[in-house]
């Protein structure tokens, strides 16, 4: 599984750091390398294009998993001196490597602000570099056991629980000019060969998405 980025124009990122003169530069050596938004040729393209426009690139650092605490505290650890000389970081990574740069960063250095260079996009089944799909969308209610191992929510465009609406045509979608396969066709011929068609007539109640929208944590016990 890898979280898919995509790089933001680099107007915009201009846009967000314009008050900044030095900045550190943390980029993501694992998903969004895979991407090839982020990772050492990901930072490296970058720092080349702010210190054209007059950015100081006080440090460059690559940690495995952006997303991890851990890993970021002892990252922050081997560089303190330059966060002292750093005006704000900017992070190649998805949006949880901005949070937990934001995190660590406020035990110690809470005036540097973070800031992204990336969109993230969804999380992504990988078939070759630079080909990506959305099969997961972490709901917190999975329903692959149900449905042989294909999840409605990303592969149906409208998230229904219960079949194909009325826009499917000939096994085709709508949504998109008829130009990707229904998810429900897709779910139902893999639970005929799975000879498990009593789950394709099941009711499902829609999706409560207040129970996985926001504020969501898994802590074990």
């Amino acid at each position: 599984m890898t979280i898919i980025t995509t790089k933001k124009p680099f107007e915009e990122v201009l846009g967000a750091i314009k008050n900044a003169k030095r900045l550190t530069i943390v980029s993501c050596g694992s998903c969004a390398a895979m991407c090839q938004t982020g990772g050492t040729e990901g930072a490296k393209e970058m720092a080349d294009k702010l210190e054209k426009e007059g950015f100081q690139i006080t440090t460059v650092i690559v940690p495995e998993e952006v997303c991890d605490n851990r890993v970021m505290k002892q990252d922050f650890r081997k560089i303190e001196e330059d966060l002292e000389n750093t005006d704000a970081i900017l992070t190649l990574s998805c949006g949880l490597g901005v949070a937990s740069i934001t995190e660590v960063l406020s035990k110690k250095f809470p005036n540097i602000p973070v800031f992204i260079g990336t969109n993230t996009e969804f999380m992504g089944m990988t078939e070759r570099i630079g080909r990506f799909f959305m099969r997961c969308r972490g709901c917190g209610d999975c329903l692959l056991n149900e449905t042989g191992g294909i999840c409605p929510i990303t592969t149906c465009a409208k998230s229904l629980m219960n079949g194909p609406c009325g826009g499917m045509v000939d096994g085709k979608c709508e949504v998109g000019k008829y130009e990707k396969d229904c998810g429900w066709i897709l779910i139902y011929n893999r639970l005929k060969e799975l000879g498990r068609l009593d789950f394709f007539e099941k009711l499902r109640d829609p999706v409560d998405w207040s129970e996985s929208g926001h504020q969501r944590e898994v802590v074990w016990r």
